[in-house]
């Protein structure tokens, strides 16, 4: 599991980028607003894929997750949801669209 600390690339806070971090799931979830969390699975042809998770700190409502534009931690293309929010602070399931065709 990997931690990305989302960072702001415009003014109203709706697009940012994701940089790597050394850091665990524990103090991001202290202390970063906006996090992703990285998770490897195993597609149905075998091929290893990456998924990434967003957290915030605050409740946030599904409108507003929905609002967001996240570039790729690895080649910085915009991730694309594939999957709900679980909750307020749990929010959607995404993928790299550039990274799966490879």
């Amino acid at each position: 599991m990997s931690i990305y600390e989302l960072r702001k690339m415009n003014k109203e806070g709706t697009v940012f980028n994701a940089k790597d971090t050394f850091c665990t799931g524990e103090y991001a979830e202290q202390h970063m607003p906006l996090y992703l969390e990285g998770h490897i699975i195993v597609d149905e042809n075998g091929r290893h894929r990456n998924r990434y998770r967003l957290h915030s700190d605050k409740a946030t409502s599904i409108e507003t997750a929905l609002s967001y534009d996240i570039n790729c931690p690895k080649c910085g293309s915009r991730l694309k949801q594939i999957g709900r929010c679980l909750n307020a602070h749990d929010l959607g399931l995404y993928k790299c669209p550039v990274c799966d065709k490879n």
